[in-house]
């Protein structure tokens, strides 16, 4: 036997009885079960499928309702439920290399003449115009290291005839970050990579330095999200300066979108003597005095980006 396929249209209705046919009984049939489904349409249908055996289904379409808007008569403004996306930061970089681990910020140790860069003679891009190549390299996590003295018992030299009372201390040497040890007298170091923002919201920037840190941040600032090229004409965000012991903190606000890349520059130099560093991050809803300088799994190496 086979099944039967019974449809009933509710926008349409024909007479039996006009038709000349004889008006029989609806068979009757064991159990039904109901299905209704919403459509785009305009009238109401009914479809029934008769297996050969089992229970029937009744299978209805009813017309979508579609809600009606009003507005109020003293604004000339559409409310609406569906929020507009997000543009993209035009500071931000969109994506890094997939599964780039968050391994640190790139920390490269340059060379840096006596007197050099941060005491005002050279800009904070010399690195790059001058071509030079690190003297070593490493990643790190964190953007500090603590103010140092001069040391004791080491042979000094007074290289420059214009500053005959700034001694060279030979051999003195100190530790920065990620392992990399530099020469204490001059030295510069620079911190690059990948800054992302754990939630939306407005940070707080802020470096400290003897002598000087020039602090570049976001794309086109700190380097190209195109082809990971610092620019040699960017002005810094921020610069602090310090000396003797002296060092002023220098702050600026950015507002990040979470989740997005941000490309971070620190050139932190020191061109005799002692020498510090420390750049924070306040993020937002965090007190001041509780701003981090250490980013575990928050900032990425130089090379995760995707540079054509």
């Amino acid at each position: 036997m086979r099944g039967r396929l019974h449809v009933v249209g509710f926008c349409l209705l024909f007479g039996v009885k006009a038709l000349g046919l004889e008006e029989r009984d609806p068979p009757s049939y064991p159990s039904t079960t109901t299905i209704t489904i919403p459509y785009l349409g305009s009238c109401t249908t009914s479809t029934t499928l008769t297996p050969c055996t089992g229970p029937v289904t009744v299978v209805i379409e009813t017309p979508i309702v579609t809600p009606v808007c009003t507005t109020s008569s003293t604004t000339t403004s559409t409310s609406t439920t569906s929020a507009s996306p997000t543009a993209p930061p035009t500071d931000a970089c969109l994506l890094i290399k997939p599964f780039c681990a968050p391994a640190g910020l790139n920390i490269d140790y340059y060379a840096n003449a006596f007197a050099g860069y941060s005491s005002g003679k050279v800009p904070p891009s010399y690195y790059i115009t001058e071509g030079l190549t690190p003297l070593d390299s490493s990643l790190t996590n964190e953007t500090y290291f603590s103010q140092n003295v001069d040391p004791n018992g080491l042979p000094s030299v007074y290289p420059d005839p214009s500053l005959p009372t700034a001694p060279y201390f030979v051999g003195w040497t100190r530790a920065t970050n990620g392992g990399v040890i530099v020469d204490a007298n001059n030295f510069t170091v620079v911190y690059q990579g990948f800054y992302r923002a754990p939630v939306t919201g407005r940070y707080e920037l802020c470096t400290t330095a003897d002598n000087e840190d020039a602090l570049f941040f976001g794309d086109g600032n700190a380097f190209s999200c195109l082809d990971g090229t610092p620019p040699t004409d960017a002005e810094p965000v921020v610069v602090s300066t310090g000396a003797s012991f002296v060092n002023g903190i220098n702050c600026t606000n950015v507002d990040l979108v979470q989740g997005f890349y941000y490309p971070v520059r620190n050139v932190m130099g020191n061109w005799q003597g002692p020498s510090a560093f420390n750049f924070t991050i306040d993020a937002p809803g965090v007190q001041f005095a509780s701003r981090t300088n250490n980013f575990p799994g928050s900032v990425y190496p130089h090379d995760c980006g995707i540079f054509l």
